[in-house]
């Protein structure tokens, strides 16, 4: 059994097809296809369902690509592990994040870099449910969410820092000189938010809920940029974090109005698969922000009253 064989397995799990799955490889697809048939050979059990094209998985094939995802990881763990030894931490460290997280991404990753340049950081921006199944298939080292309940076996969270929501509206705006608004007043206003099967929007409409209402949003984005985009160009406004005013300067014609009645706070935090010995990516990025966020340190530095008059 070969390494390359299971990377070639892996591949077609995730494209779910032969070709798409060679490119992604860099092979021919019948150096992917024979590759796996002696697979199925060497394990005695068809793995793949064939007729003129990919048809999914047998049931012993589900299990031998859950295998060769842990296997991966177990190899991409060992070398990452051995550069820890060597003190040069080295690798990708893949992040998964909510999009409204996009504005403390750089303080994080800021130290990640100081601590370890030799690591290349990529940034995927998902769903709740998204990021659990990607962190348990061992496709991402580690996630930023919200941590206000448990999380699933076998993931674990640590807290970072506590978000609060405030309402993005045009500079030009009849509340003009308005610092606050409730939730209620912004109900009133035209609006753009998340989609609602989104968890990020799920507490925004539980927030309007709490004080009877439940606006109709005329625009809705998986984007929070895309959002902030529309709220500049005049005429609408969208929920966004606080720390949002660290980045203000790239939404012109637009401010941030805290938002009150009630004041929504939530926990952020880090969340990974729990085990022993632990990702070593995941560990590095622990031992990085842990001390900072126990500290209130972290808090502090992504709080806009730090940055912002």
């Amino acid at each position: 059994m070969l390494l390359r064989q299971l990377e070639y397995l892996v591949a077609l799990a995730q494209e779910q097809h032969f070709s798409r799955a060679a490119q992604r490889c860099n092979a021919s697809q019948p150096s992917l296809s024979n590759a796996i048939k002696q697979l199925e050979a060497e394990l005695g059990t068809p793995i793949v369902l064939r007729h003129q094209r990919f048809q999914g998985f047998t049931e012993e094939g589900k299990r031998v690509v859950e295998w060769s995802k842990r296997l991966l990881a177990d190899r991409n763990a060992m070398l990452q592990e051995l550069s820890v030894l060597r003190e040069t931490l080295t690798g990708q460290l893949r992040l998964g994040a909510m999009p409204t997280s996009s504005p403390v991404l750089p303080f994080i990753n800021r130290e990640v870099a100081k601590a370890h340049p030799g690591v290349q950081i990529n940034i995927a921006f998902l769903g709740l449910e998204e990021m659990r199944v990607k962190l348990t298939n061992f496709e991402l080292d580690v996630g930023i969410t919200y941590i206000d309940q448990p999380q699933p076996v076998p993931l674990v969270s640590t807290p970072l820092y506590r978000e609060h929501l405030s309402l993005l509206v045009p500079r030009d705006t009849p509340l003009t000189d308005a610092t606050s608004l409730s939730w209620a007043e912004a109900a009133a206003m035209p609006l753009c938010l998340l989609p609602p099967d989104m968890h990020e929007r799920s507490i925004i409409d539980a927030a309007f809920a709490s004080v009877g209402k439940s606006p109709v949003p005329r625009i809705v984005s998986d984007s929070i940029v895309n959002l902030a985009f529309h709220v500049m160009q005049g005429g609408l406004a969208t929920v966004i974090p606080e720390h949002f005013a660290h980045v203000i300067g790239a939404f012109p014609g637009t401010r941030v109005v805290s938002l009150i009645e009630p004041e929504v706070v939530r926990q952020v935090g880090l969340i990974w698969v729990e085990g022993d010995p632990m990702l070593p990516m995941a560990h590095a990025v622990l031992n990085l922000l842990q001390p900072a966020a126990a500290s209130g340190e972290l808090e502090k530095l992504l709080s806009p009253r730090a940055t912002v008059g």
